[in-house]
This record gives structure tokens, C-alpha cells and sequence, in this order.
């Protein structure tokens, strides 16, 4: 712990409210107290009072209802968080951890809709692909990081959990696909198995390439002559600094070792510069492809959340299961078969465009055909048609100049009808055969 981190806790624990605030909320949370601690100190120091002058300036407004002292602690936060030169981000974070601490003494909360104009910009996802964590492992400067960009590609959990995870977390699997399996209890998790954080686990797998860059990361401890047994951190400093590292301790920077090596693979391009966090979504994408076709609600101890809605009921399934779930996933995650997925891709993609052109062609023959038909079949028509018309023209010189005949002979016209009439017949109806 760095002694800035130090002094805010020294602090913090000086007045009454801060020890309220510290063993309520803060006690073994990590990351939490250090960030908690930091933005109550720097609102503390803007707004010139003290933890305890807060709960005293929130206990007066709760003393005189309906006056212009009855907000006055809310409207003291939104004026810091407007006038403060804050980002949304970071106004958010303040907001949370002011809130906190009002919450820890009973009764002084603050308003529910205190800060509610503070307008966060939506999180961008940046999930690398398997391409940038080649490019990230090219970029990390010893094989103990490297192993952690294939870790977190594997088994994605989160920075505060990194730490406290040893070498006996690593059991292994007879399976050579996925050699080892990793099991967490909600006590090292986000929110320490309590309230809405009760009963999730994290469940997670190394597969062969992941574990490739182990072996290599332990001959690398062998050569520093770092010693190690199974209760020591698995991610372990190389070198002692004044901000807490020490030599063969649990391993703290990883953002910057993310940010760093982001650099040099990815130079400028933000939307490239991952950390940590950034690889929690890489199961889950995968999971979500439909090639895959698997619940992601029930795989969610696969990324340190627990299944909700019925799924829930089946939070303890057999780690076999999510063993069965990983493995669908590995085509996706492992370098080798994600080129060999590609080119089958890739292949399959190609197949599909000549069967759809094969097809296109064969519909245009058909409708060429049907034209064709179509066609010939007007032309028959135009042509019986205009035979008609000559045929009645005919009859009706034949009835008009033989109107004062009485002759009792075969009309010498009815054997062309008759021929016209068959012939309209299979032009009109060409799927029957009686004759017309």
C-alpha cells in the first residue's frame, strides 16, 4: 500500500464519521476503500469541512424541515460536482462514494435524486480479438506477462481478483485441450459474496496455449530465482518499489502493463489501448456467436456472475458443465484454431457464394424458358385469332349469298371449323386431351 493510500486511511479513521464509514463500508474491500477514501478527501478538502462537519451540515437540515437548510449537504455535493471541473466519469464516482459515506451513520442519508443531472456517456466495449492479444504478448517485455494476456483471454476475471488468486487456485484436468480449471468463492469476487454479490463463484479454464505461456512464465521465476510454493501470489512482483511491490509479492500494476504494451503494439489508436477489465466480454462475444448457440445466462460463472431468472435455480450446476461450455468456445480463443477456423469459414463462405450463383443461373434459364413459352403461346393465340376473324368473314358471305337457298348438303364451311376449333383448344388448354 502506497503511503498516500496511508495517509488518506489515517485520515479517514481520525474522526468518528470516518471510522463509521471505514468499518461499515470500507473494511477489506481493496480497490473500493483506496478509491472511496481518495474522492471523500479530495470533496472533503474542496468544500473546506471535515467528515464529521458533513454529517453535522446533513443533521441540520434534518432539523429544520422546509427551510433553505433543509437540502443544504445535497445542494453543497451538486454544487462541487458542477463547479469542480470534473468529468462525467469521475462526478459519477464522487457522487457514489459521498453517497457511501452519508449512508454508513443511520439516518443521514442524502436525497435519492441528489446528483440525478449527471450525465455519463455510454461505456465503450473494447474486447480484443485473438490477433491483439498475439500483437499485446509481442509487446509485453517477460513471459510472466505474457502468460497474463493468455490468462485473462481464458479465464477473465477482475483486477481485484487477480491479486489474490495463489498457484494452488490452479487444478488440473486430465484434458489436454484444456489442462487446468480454476475455481473462486464469492469471498474474492466483486462484493465479497454480500447483499445482490451473495452466492457467485467464478469458474474458469486454461486452455493449451494459455498454459504454454505458464510454463514458460515458471522457468522465467527460475531463472530470477524467485521461489514459489502453492500459497504464493500466481501473478508475482520482479522488483520492489516505494508504492508497495515487493519481490516475489502479489503483482499490482496490471493496468499499467496493459497500457504500456497497448502502446507499443497499438501506438496511438485509443480504441486499442486495453486493460485488464477489457477482457471480461471475450467469453461472453464467443458465447454469444451462432455458431456456438450457448445460454449465456447460465455460463455467467464463467465471468463472475451469478444466472439470474430461472436460470438462477441451476447456479450450481456440475463444473463439468462449464467445462462442456468453454471447450465449445476454444475454435474462437486459441491462435492455432482460430486460423484454422478462418480458412474453414472462409471455405464454407466461398461454397455458399457459388451454390447461391449456380442457383441465381439456373432461376434466369427457367424464367428465359417461361419467356420463351410465353412467347410462343401469344403468337399462336394473335394467330388463331386472326384465323377467326377470316373464318367469320367467310361464314357470313357464305350465310348472306345463299340466305334463299333451301339446299340439304353439309355446309362446306363446317370442316375449317371444326379445325379451329381443335387448335384453339390446345393452344388454350394444352393439358387436355379432348378434342375441341
Amino acid at each position: 500500500m502506497s503511503k498516500l493510500t496511508d495517509d488518506n486511511k489515517t485520515w479517514l479513521l481520525s474522526f468518528v464519521s470516518g471510522q463509521n464509514f471505514y468499518n461499515k463500508k470500507l473494511k477489506n474491500s481493496g480497490d473500493t476503500e483506496t478509491e472511496y477514501t481518495r474522492k471523500l478527501k479530495h470533496y472533503c478538502d474542496y468544500v473546506k469541512k471535515s467528515p464529521d462537519e458533513l454529517i453535522a451540515l446533513k443533521l441540520e437540515g434534518l432539523q429544520n424541515p422546509a427551510t433553505e437548510k433543509e437540502f443544504q449537504a445535497e445542494e453543497l455535493l451538486e454544487n462541487y460536482l458542477d463547479n469542480g471541473g470534473l468529468t462525467p466519469n469521475v462526478q459519477l464516482g464522487v457522487l457514489t462514494a459521498v453517497k457511501s459515506f452519508y449512508s454508513s451513520t443511520r439516518g443521514r442519508d442524502l436525497a435519492k435524486d441528489t446528483g440525478e443531472n449527471i450525465e455519463v456517456p455510454e461505456a465503450k466495449k473494447r474486447s480484443p480479438s485473438v490477433d491483439d492479444c498475439i500483437q499485446l504478448e509481442n509487446a509485453m517485455t517477460c513471459r510472466r506477462d505474457k502468460f497474463l494476456v493468455w490468462f485473462l483471454e481464458s479465464c477473465p476475471v477482475r483486477k481485484g481478483t487477480l491479486r489474490k488468486l495463489i498457484w494452488k487456485d490452479l487444478k488440473p484436468l486430465n484434458d489436454k485441450d484444456v489442462p487446468y480449471w480454476i475455481s473462486v468463492e464469492s469471498s474474492r469476487l466483486k462484493g465479497h459474496g454480500k447483499g445482490r454479490y451473495k452466492g457467485t463463484k467464478h469458474v474458469g479454464f486454461l486452455h493449451s496455449y494459455a498454459v504454454s505461456k505458464l510454463e514458460d512464465y515458471k522457468r522465467e521465476l527460475t531463472e530470477r530465482e524467485i521461489s514459489y510454493n502453492e500459497d504464493s501470489p500466481l501473478f508475482m512482483c520482479y522488483y520492489s518499489n516505494p508504492y508497495g511491490s515487493v519481490v516475489g509479492g502479489a503483482l499490482r500494476q496490471f493496468n499499467a502493463i496493459f497500457l504500456n504494451a497497448s502502446i507499443v503494439a497499438f501506438g496511438d489508436d485509443i480504441k486499442k489501448h486495453f486493460s485488464p477489465h477489457d477482457f471480461r466480454d471475450v467469453i461472453s462475444t464467443v458465447l454469444q456467436k451462432p455458431t456456438v448457440k450457448a445460454n449465456v445466462n447460465l455460463a455467467k460463472p464463467l465471468t463472475s456472475h451469478k444466472p439470474s431468472g430461472i436460470e438462477a435455480t441451476y447456479a450450481n450446476n456440475p463444473d463439468s458443465d462449464y467445462l462442456e461450455l468453454f471447450k465449445m468456445c476454444l475454435p474462437y480463443l486459441i491462435p492455432e484454431t482460430t486460423g484454422e477456423l478462418k480458412a474453414e469459414l472462409n471455405q464454407q463462405k466461398s461454397e455458399n457464394e457459388k451454390e447461391k450463383q449456380e442457383n441465381a443461373k439456373t432461376i434466369e434459364a427457367m424464367k428465359e424458358e417461361h419467356k420463351k413459352d410465353v412467347e410462343e403461346q401469344n403468337k399462336k393465340k394473335e394467330s388463331l385469332a386472326f384465323r377467326y376473324l377470316n373464318w367469320v368473314n367467310k361464314v357470313f358471305n357464305h350465310v348472306e349469298s345463299n340466305s334463299n337457298q333451301q339446299e340439304e348438303k353439309e355446309d362446306p364451311e363446317d370442316s375449317e371449323l371444326d379445325l379451329y376449333m381443335s387448335e384453339a383448344g390446345s393452344v388454350l388448354f394444352p393439358n387436355e386431351t379432348e378434342e375441341y
